[in-house]
C-alpha cells in the first residue's frame, strides 16, 4: 500500500509589491480513510530572519480558510510513511522531530538562512527552494517518481503567469 505526498502551494502569500513567493509545503495524510487529515511538512520563516523546520501533527485541510492549492507529488510506499502514533491523542501539535524516513529526509536538508539580500526574491533560499530540495533527495533516494519535478515546475511556471 502507499499513501499519496502532495505539494500545498498557498498562492495568496505572495506578493509583488513586497517580494514575498507562494508558500511551499509537503502534506501527507494519516489515513487513507481520512485524506483531509495529516503531517504537514514545511519551513516557515522570512528572508530577513532565517527559516525553521516544523512537522505539523493532526493537521487538518479542511480546517484551512486560507486558498489553497493541491497538487499530487507521487505515492510513497506506506513503510516510509509509518506515522508513530504513540501517546498521540489526535490533537494538532507541531514539532522538530521526524517520525518516519520521509521526515527523517526531510531534517537531511538544510532550511533557508538569513539571505544576505532579504527584498529581493531572486536571491537566496526559501519554502520554495527547500522544498525542491527535498523532492529531489526523494526522488534521488527512488521514493518519488522523477515526474514529481515536472509537477514542482508547473506549480511554480503557474506561479510565474500569474506575478506577469
Amino acid at each position: 500500500m502507499s499513501y499519496p505526498l502532495y505539494l500545498l502551494s498557498f498562492p495568496f502569500r505572495a506578493s509583488k509589491i513586497n517580494g514575498t513567493r507562494t508558500h511551499w509545503a509537503l502534506f501527507i495524510p494519516t489515513t487513507l480513510q481520512k485524506p483531509e487529515n495529516g503531517t504537514l511538512i514545511q519551513v516557515l520563516g522570512t528572508p530577513f530572519t532565517g527559516y525553521g523546520l516544523e512537522f505539523k501533527r493532526n493537521y487538518d485541510l479542511s480546517a484551512v480558510r486560507e486558498k489553497f492549492n493541491k497538487n499530487l507529488l507521487g505515492q510513497v510506499d506506506e513503510k516510509l510513511v509509518v506515522f508513530n502514533t504513540v501517546g498521540d491523542d489526535g490533537t494538532p501539535s507541531t514539532d522538530m522531530k521526524p517520525r518516519n524516513e520521509v521526515e527523517k529526509l526531510s531534517k537531511r536538508v538544510e532550511v533557508p538562512g538569513v539571505s544576505r539580500e532579504p527584498l529581493n526574491p531572486g536571491v537566496g533560499r526559501r519554502c520554495q527552494e527547500w522544498t525542491r530540495e527535498v523532492i529531489e533527495l526523494l526522488v534521488e533516494k527512488e521514493i518519488l517518481d522523477k515526474d514529481s519535478i515536472q509537477v514542482l515546475n508547473q506549480v511554480k511556471n503557474l506561479e510565474l503567469r500569474i506575478a506577469e
